[in-house]
Order: C-alpha cells, then sequence, then structure tokens
C-alpha cells in the first residue's frame, strides 16, 4: 500500500512538472511573439509618420497610409510612444530640409532636394531604431498583458 502511494504520489509530481513546463514554454513563445509586434508596430508607425512628414503630409501619401493594412489593428503603443516618434520625425525633417538645402547647387539639377527615400531608408536599416523600441517596450503596458 504504500508503494502504491508513493508511485501515485511520484505519477502525479512528475505530471504537474510537465504541465507547469508546458504552461511557462507556451507564455514564454507568447511574451516573445508580445514583444516581436511591439517592436514591429513601434518601426512601422515610424515609418508612416516619416513619409507623411517626408512628402509633407501630401494627401497622396496620406491616402496610400490609409489605404495599407499594415499594423496592429489593436492599440499597441503608448501616448508616449506616440510623442516619441513625433519628435523624432520633426528632427528628422529638419535633417532632410537642411540636407536639401546643403546640396543646392553642389550636386546634379536632378538630384537637388529632398532625398526622402534614402532617409528612410538609412533610419529603418540602422540598428537604432530596434534598439529603442526594445527599450520603449520595456517601460510599455504591453508587456504586462496577462496570458491567459
Amino acid at each position: 500500500m504504500l508503494k502504491s502511494t508513493a508511485t501515485y504520489s511520484i505519477a502525479l509530481l512528475l505530471l504537474l512538472v510537465t504541465f507547469t513546463q508546458c504552461t511557462t514554454s507556451r507564455q514564454k513563445v507568447l511574451r516573445q511573439q508580445y514583444k516581436q509586434i511591439y517592436i514591429e508596430e513601434f518601426k512601422l508607425i515610424y515609418f508612416q509618420k516619416l513619409l507623411e512628414a517626408g512628402f509633407n503630409n501630401s494627401e497622396e501619401v496620406n491616402n496610400l497610409i490609409r489605404f495599407d493594412k499594415s499594423g496592429f489593428t489593436e492599440p499597441v503603443l503608448t501616448i508616449e510612444d506616440y510623442q516619441l516618434i513625433e519628435r523624432l520625425v520633426q528632427a528628422d525633417q529638419q535633417q532632410m530640409r537642411a540636407d536639401s538645402a546643403a546640396k543646392i547647387g553642389r550636386v546634379a539639377e536632378g538630384a537637388e532636394g529632398k532625398h526622402v527615400f534614402s532617409h528612410i531608408l538609412t533610419k529603418l536599416e540602422g540598428k537604432w531604431l530596434d534598439n529603442l523600441a526594445k527599450e520603449r517596450y520595456k517601460l510599455s503596458d504591453f508587456r504586462h498583458i496577462p496570458l491567459d
């Protein structure tokens, strides 16, 4: 009787450890997915805002952005994230204008003006944006969403 109780207890303990481990692994995967969603959304909003600013909020660009279905439909970023992105975009817009003005008379006539796409591409390829998004994720409420 004592032997069967011990066997039953050990089997129950093994099952409990197995299910706990599965739940923990699943939660870890979900947390990683949440983090990736947040980072991609941060970068996407930055890209959209930079594109709008680079083309002076033209109706054509705004229509393209409204038409595009990229991104997450639920709110992911905080108000502070949007404010930070706006400040970054304002600085980028000033840099694009300054670069454009500095090129007048120094490059071929057809190359004068803002280089919006190359500026955006340079910004998106840099590691700084990923690092910033990861830091913002650490501060966000999105990472504390309960995993059910």
